[in-house]
């Protein structure tokens, strides 16, 4: 009569065997609920579904969260799928339902890696004339706009146009010693103004003599060349904060002043017109290896090298592990069933797609070389710098800036540890400032900055729409091979539980659930903060009437005078 057995793994039950779970039939085969199980397919295709929603709106901060789960989700099941051969299972068909919800993977990788969002310049002639300069002046004061003020504003849109445009020549890594000279040219030109005619002719305006609360910043040529040469977000924020106090000092409020660089600086974003797109492929990924985060690198080249390890496995699970777990004489021969393209396919009893199933063997394998490489690059150069892998910095015929003052041209690319990790980081910094551009409140300077902006556009359809047909072939594929096994293709695989009982599939379905909760967050943030920044930005205009001037004053009349004071 035989004896009772629980069944938890794929395969038959023995020829003597009978199951203490439902079926007592020969040929019936019982389903591995920790490798394929519910819960575990399910945490796949919600990693496909963020993965997709990311793709869509254009939210990349949230890919490093993704390839780290996918890997350590697959690299788990894959490791199990091989303990599991000890015992004996019908591996042929755990294999091919694991294979299905992985085979996609390159194609999110390479979306999540190419169309990742970068702010770039899409116009740098377009340029305001005076007139609309003093006219949009006028509306952030109460006295006349002179056309010393729309020198002053126009030198002071050119130098933080240049520091754009210094960012966006080193993303292209073009023309940046031109870059750097107009740089180190803006920042004099625009010091010079406030040095020529603050500490003269405004103190003349005050009747005050000179030295007696004048403003006198140092800007000496080689900090200059400094900044040129290495200029960071840092630099930015400070002149936008010497040119507020300039403006305070030359008897404008500190509101007024707040307001006027507000409207200044929007006035050199619209001239430059910043905006968020895809880089070029060509670009896309040098600056992903360059300049991204050494974390982005190794969840990336992680999840690569796993999705080769299953492409490499094909030569074993379809060689000499073929018929493990079958059951001798060939009796149940006809009732493991893989889904193909929509098509049941019987591996052990059809010799086309066995022959098949060779052919495309040799072809992964071949392919999972070329990903091997290509994550083996990505690792070394994360871990150990580009210099490692080749990428060795540009040159130039140029001096370190650290050198100090000399007749060559300053070049921080010559400098000792220079990162271009960090350069490209510094630039989008940099075009970030500009593209956000926000009054110089008190409170701007601990207001949350949105890390996870979104771009949603057309472009983002077509690939969208792509990557969701990529997911709707894996689960119709899985969900197939798991309900249409027998002969007839009519019987499921029988789980010994139900779904989502065990440790496993409720922690595959959680890191599935987790990553698209957290994309789907990262979005509602970003269109939340893209609805309240133009909000931020239209500061409050005071009321010139005198009996709201006078209450004006008396607030801030002690800041302005320790300021002016200075």
């Amino acid at each position: 009569m035989g004896y009772f057995v629980g069944v938890t793994s794929t395969g038959f039950v023995g020829t003597d065997e009978m199951s203490a779970v439902t079926s007592f039939q020969p040929c019936h085969i019982f389903g591995d609920q920790m490798l394929i199980g519910t819960g575990i397919r399910v945490g796949f295709y919600l990693l496909y579904v963020a993965a997709i929603v990311a793709v869509l709106f254009g939210v990349d901060k949230q890919f490093r969260f993704w390839h780290g789960a996918w890997g350590i989700l697959a690299l788990s099941l894959f490791l199990s799928m091989f303990l599991n051969v000890v015992s004996f299972n019908l591996i042929i068909v755990d294999y091919a339902v694991l294979i299905e919800l992985v085979l996609w993977y390159p194609v999110f990788f390479v979306f999540t890696v190419l169309f990742r969002q970068a702010l770039v310049i899409e116009e740098r002639t377009h340029t305001k004339s005076d007139d609309e300069i003093r006219e949009r002046l006028q509306r952030c004061r109460r006295d006349a706009v002179t056309q010393r003020d729309v020198a002053r504003a126009r030198a002071y849109t050119d130098v933080l146009k240049a520091f754009a445009l210094y960012a966006a020549a080193e993303e292209a890594e073009e023309n940046l010693e031109d870059a750097q000279t107009n740089l180190a040219q803006a920042v004099r030109h625009c010091v010079s103004h406030w040095h020529e005619q603050i500490d003269v002719e405004d103190t003349e305006r005050r009747g005050e003599s000179p030295g007696q609360g004048v403003v006198t910043t140092v800007y000496n040529q080689d900090l200059i060349d400094e900044i040129a040469a290495a200029p960071t977000r840092e630099d930015v924020d400070k002149l936008r904060d010497l040119y507020v106090a300039a403006l305070v000092h030359s008897q404008l409020s500190v509101a007024e002043a707040r307001r006027a660089e507000q409207e200044v600086a929007v006035i050199a974003a619209e001239e430059l017109r910043i905006k968020r797109r895809n880089r070029r492929a060509k670009h896309a990924l040098r600056h992903f290896i360059l300049t991204s985060s050494y974390k982005d690198q190794l969840t990336a080249a992680i999840g690569l090298l796993v999705w080769s390890m299953f492409m490499f496995a094909t030569a074993a699970i379809n060689w000499p592990l073929m018929h493990y777990g079958l059951k001798p004489g060939g009796v149940c021969n006809d009732v493991p069933t893989v889904y193909f393209v929509f098509a049941p396919k019987k591996p052990f009893v059809d010799s086309g797609f066995s022959t098949f199933l060779k052919v495309w063997t040799v072809g992964v394998c071949i392919f999972a070389v070329f990903t091997t490489v290509v994550a083996l690059f990505i690792l070394i150069a994360g871990l150990f710098g580009p210099s490692a892998v080749g990428l060795t910095t540009w040159r130039t015929k140029g001096k370190s800036v650290e050198s100090g003052r000399s007749d060559f041209v300053y070049d921080v690319r010559n400098s000792k540890d220079y990162s271009r990790r960090a350069r490209g980081q510094h630039s989008q910094e940099i075009l970030d400032c500009l593209h956000h551009t926000e009054a110089r409140t008190i409170q701007h300077r601990y207001r949350f900055r949105t890390t996870s902006p979104i771009h949603f556009t057309l472009w983002n359809i077509p690939w969208a729409i792509l990557l969701a047909v990529l997911l709707i072939v894996t689960i119709t594929c899985a969900e197939l091979t798991i309900r249409g096994q027998g002969p007839d293709n009519n019987t499921p695989l029988d789980f010994a539980r139900p779904p989502l009982h065990e440790t496993s599939e409720i922690l595959a379905f959680l890191i599935g659930l987790y990553s698209l909760v957290l994309t789907c967050l990262s979005i509602v943030g970003a269109i939340v903060s893209a609805i309240l920044r133009p909000r931020r930005r239209n500061v409050k205009v005071e009321d010139y009437e005198p009996h709201h001037h006078g209450k004006k004053l008396s607030r801030e009349s002690s800041h302005e005078k320790g300021v002016r004071t200075q």
